[in-house]
């Protein structure tokens, strides 16, 4: 039985491997095609998450920041020095959040007093994904969520005031880009 395997081996992958050469399966010459473009690019990623972090620094405080795409998949992230650890996994909750209901985690978590049904169905649908809690900021341009930043570790109300200082420093980014 063994000596049969090996036999078709050596007769059957040398022929398919000629088969797919010859019908051109084997090219790579041909292009990918390209993949679409992130609405967010890594550099402006980084600049909401340098902003935020000036902020903190700014009032001598230790945070965690997440920028995620539209489709909620982070494109980067930051403890800073001195950071719990954790805060980093609060953060991404916060801007999937955001970039998921294109509101503030401040408004989501609101709706717990509201609309608990609506809050704990969204609890449900997203388990360890979400956290509506202040800090997740969608990302707007041209009135389309394209994006959200996340923020955590910092006081309550203070989580916000970071995620729209790195918005702020984004939008001062594209303004000179756009130059």
């Amino acid at each position: 039985m063994i000596a049969f395997q090996t036999a078709i081996r050596r007769i059957l992958i040398p022929a398919l491997i000629a088969a797919t050469a010859s019908a051109g399966l084997a090219q790579t010459s041909s292009p990918r095609p390209a993949l679409p473009a992130a609405l967010i690019s890594r550099m402006e990623a980084r600049a909401i998450i340098d902003g935020a972090i000036a902020f903190a620094e700014q009032n001598k405080m230790v945070m965690s920041v997440v920028v995620v795409d539209e489709a909620g998949q982070l494109l980067a992230g930051e403890r800073m020095d001195g950071g719990v650890y954790r805060n980093l996994h609060f953060a991404e909750g916060k801007a999937f959040a955001a970039v998921t209901f294109g509101q503030t985690t401040e408004e989501l978590g609101a709706v717990y007093k509201t609309r608990p049904d609506r809050y704990f169905g969204i609890m449900n649908m997203y388990p360890n994904k979400v956290y509506l809690v202040g800090g997740g900021e969608p990302l707007v341009l041209d009135g389309k969520v394209v994006g959200a930043v996340g923020v955590a570790g910092l006081p309550e109300g203070v989580d916000e005031k970071a995620g729209r200082a790195g918005i702020a420093a984004w939008m001062t980014y594209r303004a000179a880009m756009k130059k």
